[in-house]
């Protein structure tokens, strides 16, 4: 049988993002939730959310790319004077060409150990690890997040492993090339399929790259209809009740312009509509979370 873990990225970033993941979880049409320690919403998501999820487990969304900085030592390379993160994600595949690499370790290692004990300290138990914009398939990051995992003992991640589908390649194909899903599909399966590591345990395969921010329901099934028997699956997917843009007043957090897409409304609807759920069943699709790895 097919095992399909539905995970909601981007827990804490907005309220409405929160409200649309808690609704998820509490009515399970999700399995998992990953939870941004930076995130301007992180207490509000923890007042709505943990008492539905079992024992506390939540992914811890690691961010270098969006908000604000929790140690104040990021400033020096990671961000701007107003702590705010300030690089786009295709700077940390590019790490290791950079002079002060080991000055930049050190400042993500403790960036991260910080977003962890913040996490920890709110009472949340840690299932897995993945990254805002994925940036954790850059061999840099990744090495840092491995050495944070063995410190924690936390020894799940996400890993993109994404193929690609030719009745979908060319589907809304002004989307996924203007997004450059495209590229970043390439990008982080080549990483990916370059990961040769015994210690995190992580789904065979993955869905949410070339349909990021945008999914449907037909090219998922049409991907998962690939897909062989006794395989993990991990969906990766963004609800959120129907959003207003809020006015930004200067200096305060920095959004990127998906925070707040309609989108995330979409895919809250498609994971409630009826179609979805007759196709999972249609399938025999199980739906689990990520203490399931080990039997994978």
């Amino acid at each position: 049988m097919k095992k399909l873990i539905i995970n909601c990225d981007d827990l804490g970033v907005s309220k409405e993002a929160n409200l649309g993941i808690t609704d998820c979880l509490l009515k399970k049409k999700a399995t998992s939730a990953s939870i941004m320690a930076n995130g301007e919403f992180f207490d509000h998501a923890l007042t709505n959310i943990k008492e539905i999820v079992p024992d506390n487990w939540f992914g811890l969304h690691l961010n270098l790319t969006e908000g604000s900085a929790l140690n104040s030592d990021s400033i020096k390379i990671l961000t701007d004077k107003d702590l705010k993160f300030n690089k786009e994600p295709s700077a940390f595949f590019l790490m290791n060409l950079n002079r002060e690499k080991e000055i930049i370790d050190n400042l993500i290692y403790l960036e991260f150990k910080a977003q962890i004990l913040k996490v920890k300290k709110a009472g949340v138990r840690i299932s897995h690890f993945d990254s805002h914009e994925h940036i954790h398939h850059s061999p840099f990051i990744y090495r840092i997040i491995k050495k944070l995992g063995k410190e924690f003992g936390i020894n799940k991640i996400r890993l993109v492993k994404e193929f690609l589908v030719l009745k979908n390649l060319f589907k809304d194909f002004g989307y996924k090339f203007m997004s450059k899903n495209y590229v970043k599909l390439l990008l982080l399966n080549y990483c990916s399929n370059r990961i040769k590591d015994s210690f995190f345990l992580s789904p065979n395969y993955f869905y949410g790259i070339l349909n990021s921010g945008k999914i449907e329901r037909d090219e998922f099934f049409l991907y998962l209809n690939k897909i062989k028997h006794d395989s993990v699956i991990e969906l990766c997917i963004h609800p959120a009740n129907e959003i207003s843009f809020p006015k930004i007043e200067k200096n305060k957090f920095i959004y990127k312009k998906f925070t707040y897409s309609q989108n995330r409304f979409h895919e809250k609807k498609l994971l409630f509509s009826e179609e979805f759920e007759t196709n999972l069943k249609n399938q025999k699709i199980k739906l689990v979370d990520y203490s399931n790895l080990h039997i994978a």
